[in-house]
């Protein structure tokens, strides 16, 4: 039974890894459908187009880490699994730095984000807002999806 908890922890840990890289630097679905716009996509202010746009590679970059991450442990516990004998604890306790470190990564990106929000003008927060209402919305879509599709699997 022990065995049993650990694969669920290790395959808890891919999944939370998966998560965290899909809420912390988006772009899922259609292309780029999912990531935030660019600065001038939104039209917000000169004075900060290269420090949004900057934030914003430096969120898709962070995803695509993440998602490397994600494969490379779904392939390295696969493999664990077809051990005789494997630390699954260890393999647990690497997959939870990993998801640690990812998610330290994310806060702080979301600070430096949070930061060139404040600075913007109220017009260009308002635009900003509206962005993030738009992704919130396509996000519920696709949450509804598939959570459609699963339905009707069972």
């Amino acid at each position: 039974m022990k065995t049993r908890h650990m694969l669920f922890l290790a395959a808890g840990l891919t999944v939370a890894l998966a998560a965290t890289t899909a809420l912390s630097a988006p772009r899922m679905a259609r292309g780029d459908a999912m990531l935030p716009p660019t600065a001038a996509e939104l039209g917000i202010a000169a004075s900060h187009a290269r420090q949004w746009d900057a934030l914003r590679a430096e969120a898709v970059a962070l995803r695509a880490v993440g998602r490397d991450d994600l494969r490379d442990g779904v392939g390295e516990f696969r493999a664990l699994l077809d051990q005789p004998s494997p630390d699954l604890r260890a393999y647990s306790r690497e997959s939870q730095r990993k998801v640690d470190a990812h998610m330290a990564e994310a806060r702080a990106l979301r600070d430096r984000q949070l930061d060139l929000y404040e600075s913007l003008s109220p017009q260009d927060q308002a635009k900003v807002r509206r962005a993030m209402a738009e992704r919130l919305d396509r996000f519920a879509a696709m949450r509804e999806r598939l959570g459609r599709f699963l339905d009707a699997r069972q």
